[in-house]
């Protein structure tokens, strides 16, 4: 399969660097060595190799491949697979096989770029196969795979002119998503019982992202009263959990802002404002300035 997509309107004259596979058996499109893979592996048997072996994958599992991650590959079982190729220059001009290997983003490279570079860091960074597979509870599964339907009815459609910016808006997401994802279940210790309670909560947070959460949405999914909760969140994040869920729709929207175009009122609503006027209130609050003058100084 091509694993780039080329507008249909030949007027627009758009490439973009990433393409969408269902699929119920591995093809060698997963050792492409120019693209970085996400695969939501939900039915059947896979099993990946690498320099320091082989590994059998179980279902259900989130697996990020970077560009030379995988030496050999196997369908022990036909199943289903849904995969997102992208190259990385899909997520900023900047971030070239090249220079991302050349580690220039571990230096200072302006505040914007390197939160960017915080979300593909993990795909090549981080070694071992071992280290790149995720079982993921039902939640996740949604969320992942919604993230991945939703990029592809925009490569597919491309119902308008925003289609490029729009595709990538849904990859950032998916990509902020896989980072707290790998945050999360990259520690292997035990929990307290707050603990558990606050990444339980941060779950469903940042699974809702986009959603209309209220207090009351918290305190009667989790059985937990307002003062414990935000006890809680303060203990793990110096934050209530209010002012940690707005930080997590304000970076996304910082990143939505400053690598497309979309309108400012679909980017408010994206993050979970359908107000666009209040969302301009808190982005200011935030960080200083409006949206628009936002991305106009970081795109």
């Amino acid at each position: 399969m091509n694993l780039y997509t080329r507008s249909y309107n030949p007027d627009w004259n758009r490439v973009v660097l990433m393409a969408v596979e269902t699929c119920d058996k591995l093809s060698e499109d997963v050792t492409n060595d120019t693209l970085f893979k996400i695969i939501l592996h939900e039915k059947g048997e896979i099993r990946l190799s690498d320099a320091a072996g082989s590994y059998t994958v179980k279902t259900p599992s989130l697996i990020i491949l970077s560009d030379k991650e995988v030496s050999g590959f196997e369908t022990v079982k036909n199943g289903s697979n849904r995969i997102l190729y992208f190259n990385p220059t899909v997520v900023r001009e900047e971030f070239t096989l090249e220079d991302l290997y050349g580690d220039v983003y571990e230096e200072t490279f302006g505040k914007t770029i390197y939160q960017d570079y915080l979300l593909v860091r993990d795909f090549f960074k981080t070694i071992g196969l071992e280290n790149k597979i995720f079982p993921l509870g039902m939640n996740e599964i949604i969320r992942v795979k919604n993230l991945i339907e939703l990029t592809e009815r925009e490569l597919t459609l491309q119902y308008d002119g925003f289609w490029p910016c729009r595709s990538r808006s849904f990859l950032l997401e998916l990509l902020f998503y896989v980072k707290y994802i790998f945050s999360l279940k990259g520690e292997h210790k035990e929990i307290s019982e707050d603990e558990e309670i606050f990444l339980e909560i941060s779950d469903y947070l940042n699974e809702h992202l986009g959603d209309d959460i209220s207090l009351d949405d918290i305190t009667g999914n989790f059985n937990i009263n307002r003062n414990k909760l935000n006890s809680i969140f303060v203990s793990k994040t110096s934050k209530t959990w209010l002012n940690y869920l707005v930080d997590l729709r304000i970076d996304m929207a910082k990143s939505i802002l400053s690598n497309t175009e979309i309108p400012i009122g679909e980017v408010s609503a994206r993050v979970g404002y359908t107000d666009s006027n209040y969302f301009t209130k808190i982005f200011k609050k935030q960080t200083g300035c409006t949206p628009s003058l936002y991305r106009k100084q970081n795109s």
